[in-house]
């Protein structure tokens, strides 16, 4: 068709609904059908007054607008000749945009509902990304005969308040679907609403005939759906719920009969070009000075660190920060918000960062004995996290720990999350014995997920592996081979930011009566024991024996553990602890036992040191050296 003859097509719709003609007539005489709030007590004069205004000038401005609408209707009529010749472009959705005059006169008396609710809308320049399909089952419900309702489920921050006030502005053109053109679209809030006020806000705008109501967070109402089932199965009103993938599965399927009046549309987190669409429409409508190049690193970024929150919502807070420099805004501005936020550091290595990397086995070394394989593989690992070459579909590295308790499995892991993350709270910790049971899967995976949503560069360590359930390890497998944990809910934690370490005894006592133990034979054992499915196995990257201790390494060790105690001493209670070749050898002789690694050295310092130490602050004395034999 002809691009002028469509656009006068357009105009001429838009003119018969700009001024809401069709509606107004309808609504040409409802002052007189009801003028005042049914619980309203007026004095004769003020009825006298308040029906001057509601009737007489109601129906004048009723008139009026109606007389105004033809007469543009009639204008449009006369410029056909003008876009039958001239290539003139003026769109639907332009126009749609534009709104209609005389609409609020054609809605019903919604006295209550407006005391309690609130109409919603969107800016004219918003433009909707990534919700085509959302619209399209949103469109189709609502132009529904009956149940024409709909429940939108999505997380937090996938766009479901963005989509609603879109729709406000749909109701509020004449141009926008049947199921919603000259609709008010109105958020009824019911944390704090009474019964009675809730009662008459539904009737009012089921009797209105052209009310969208709104209610967020639809789960927190149980109570109120037997009040709600009238409403849902009229032709005068229309309900758009929202609530979560969680509160859906929960709540709402309890109500199987309330939940079949609703038309279910899930509402996404957009992907990444969608993301960078409407970052970009953002950013116009707040005049901010950001380029398309640095959103799309910010979105990168964003969904690679921040794993707590859905897109758009988190790209949108960030944007909002850097709005808040007041300034042409980088890519080194984005790295630093969201390295800020995250406690991760992004981009270039800095000089310290690359000084503790490549010190890592070494500084790792001294605190660790005995163990070089397992100092050698983790540091490696993070490495590679580090640099950005390790496999983005995967954790950084994944290592299982085998070996007799006491030679310092969980020891070289807290070593590597004080060495290089510089706390030791980054080691997430799971005592594995806790999930022994079948109906602990679901507790782990949420418990699991949760922690890495927070500290998505952290380093998780499960310790006592073989203790846990059968079905655990086999979740594990899709946390080893494809870096993430799908929850129940849907929702996606990632773990390609993290390090894995999970710690076993099985084989300890092999391991201790033949120190030299193949590690491949140790292995073949444990699999055939069925202590561990061989999948489970091969998705580690790396697997480590922790052999028993000998006794030079129980001297290396009580001479470190020594110089701890001795350096913590001196700075809190200001008391040397002199650390002679002696002590150490007598603390190793006490303390050495294959069987139990180096915990009873631990206790061998307790026992000979520690309590001497004690004795003599009791005592009074201040400052000086402690000398023990």
């Amino acid at each position: 068709m002809n691009t002028g003859i469509e656009s006068w097509k357009n105009l001429l719709t838009y003119a018969y609904n700009a001024f809401s003609i069709p509606l107004l007539l309808k609504t040409l005489f409802s002052p007189w059908k009801m003028d005042t709030a049914k619980d309203a007590h007026f004095s004769i004069l003020e009825r006298v007054v308040y029906a001057v205004f509601s009737r007489v000038l109601g129906l004048v401005a009723r008139l009026g607008l109606i007389g105004l609408g033809l007469i543009f209707m009639f204008l449009v009529l006369l410029t056909f000749p003008l876009f039958f010749f001239l290539p003139i472009k003026i769109s639907k959705e332009y126009l749609s945009s534009l709104g209609s005059l005389g609409s609020e006169l054609s809605y019903g008396d919604t006295y209550h509902l407006n005391h309690v609710g609130h109409d919603v809308g969107s800016h004219i320049d918003l433009r909707l990304y990534g919700k085509e399909k959302a619209m399209r089952m949103i469109e189709r419900a609502l132009s529904k005969d009956n149940n024409h309702n709909v429940l939108l489920v999505g997380d937090i921050g996938v766009g479901k308040d963005t989509l609603i006030d879109y729709l406000g502005r749909l109701g509020q053109s004449g141009l926008s679907f049947k199921g919603i053109h000259h609709h008010r679209v109105v958020e009824l809030p019911l944390e704090n609403i009474t019964e009675e006020d809730f009662d008459k806000s539904l009737v009012e705008a089921k009797e209105a005939g052209n009310v969208i109501l709104v209610i967020k967070n639809i789960h927190a109402y149980e109570s109120l759906y037997e009040k709600l089932l009238p409403y849902l199965s009229t032709s005068h009103l229309a309900i758009v719920a929202t609530t979560d993938f969680s509160f859906y599965d929960r709540v709402l399927k309890n109500h199987p009969e309330f939940l079949s009046k609703f038309e279910k549309v899930d509402i996404l987190a957009t992907n990444f070009e969608e993301t960078v669409e409407i970052l970009v429409n953002y950013v116009a409508l707040h005049k901010a000075k950001i380029k398309k190049e640095v959103l799309g690193e910010l979105v990168n970024l964003a969904d690679r660190f921040i794993a707590n929150q859905s897109e758009p919502l988190k790209s949108i807070l960030i944007v909002d920060e850097l709005r808040s420099l007041d300034k042409e805004i980088t890519i080194e501005d984005v790295r630093q918000i969201i390295s800020d936020k995250t406690n991760i550091p992004i981009g270039a290595l800095g000089k310290d960062e690359r000084k503790v990397l490549i010190e890592l086995e070494e500084t790792m070394r001294r605190k660790i004995v005995g163990q070089d394989e397992a100092v050698k593989d983790v540091s490696e690992a993070l490495r590679r996290l580090r640099t950005g070459v390790a496999d983005p579909s995967k954790p950084a590295g994944s290592f299982l720990f085998l070996g007799p308790t006491g030679v310092g499995k969980t020891y070289t892991a807290k070593i590597l999350a004080e060495s290089y993350f510089g706390r030791k709270d980054s080691m997430i910790r799971f005592d594995m014995s806790e999930f022994s049971q079948p109906d602990a899967v679901n507790l782990f995976s949420d418990r699991l997920a949760s922690v890495i949503e927070e500290n998505p560069l952290s380093l998780v360590f499960f310790d006592e592996l073989e203790k846990a359930h059968r079905t655990i390890h086999q979740l594990l497998l899709q946390v080893l081979d494809e870096g993430r944990l799908t929850r129940a809910s849907g929702r996606i934690a990632n773990f390609r930011d993290s390090i894995i370490i999970a710690t076993s005894n099985a084989g300890s006592r092999e391991i201790i009566e033949n120190p030299e133990l193949n590690k491949k034979n140790l292995i073949d054992g444990l699999i055939k024991n069925n202590t561990f499915a061989p999948e489970f196995l091969n998705r580690f990257s790396g697997i480590i024996l922790f052999r028993p201790l000998t006794s030079k390494e129980a001297r290396d060790i009580s001479s470190l553990l020594l110089s701890e105690l001795s350096e913590r001493i001196l700075k809190d209670k200001g008391v040397k602890i002199e650390v002679t070749d002696a002590l150490i050898d007598h603390i190793a002789s006490a303390g050495f036992d294959p069987d139990f690694g180096a915990r009873p050295i631990k206790r061998a310092i307790e026992e000979i040191v520690e309590n001497k130490v004690a004795d003599y602050i009791i005592r009074g004395e201040t400052g000086g050296t402690i000398k023990i034999m």
